[in-house]
């Protein structure tokens, strides 16, 4: 089992004390999780996974991330599986919470107590989604995160619901004077 790098989400930079952008965070993501030697679940996902927008305006900050369908991720009836689909929820309503993150407070993700997926509409392979997340509230150990999953439309429309997600997060971070 190939062993991985443990970084915090919301990692500061020592020179500046400024948090890396979200951009920064998810190319280090992608890159230790895309390497076919990394056995992780999440590296089947990644190479046709990207962020396409974020914005961090209150009162929810969220990101958009695109996502094609290949047949690694397909179930038997030529459409995205529904556990692939609630891995990609799982994975992309977690990036929000690094916008707002800092030691001790969702610095590591936190990890998931809850993760409700309806499934709408088949995906099928081939297919370019759009995933929509924000943050719905973000306390000090407790986060709701909404997921919206929907055909990727080139022409600036909204393409139909695909899925839909509510995601809960409980932050496991040691206290801040500990890190």
């Amino acid at each position: 089992m190939a062993k991985q790098s443990k970084k915090p989400i919301g990692t500061f930079n020592q020179a500046q004390d400024e948090p890396q952008s979200l951009e920064e965070y998810f190319k280090w993501f992608v890159e230790t999780y895309r390497n076919p030697q990394n056995p992780a679940w999440s590296t089947s996902i990644l190479p046709t996974l990207s962020l396409v927008s974020h914005s961090t305006a209150a009162p929810h900050p969220r990101a958009t991330f695109r996502f094609t369908v290949e047949p690694v991720h397909e179930n038997g009836l030529g459409n995205l599986h529904g556990g692939c689909t609630a891995t990609i929820f799982d994975i992309c309503t977690t990036f929000p919470l690094q916008m707002m993150s800092r030691p001790g407070f969702w610095q590591y993700g936190g990890v998931s107590r809850t993760l409700n997926v309806t499934y709408l509409r088949p995906v099928p392979v081939g297919t370019t989604v759009d995933v929509e997340c924000e943050i719905v509230h973000a306390g000090q150990r407790l986060s709701s995160l909404r997921g919206v999953m929907r055909t990727a439309n080139t022409d600036g429309t909204e393409g139909p619901v695909l899925a839909v997600c509510e995601h809960g997060k409980v932050n496991t971070d040691p206290p801040s004077q500990k890190l």
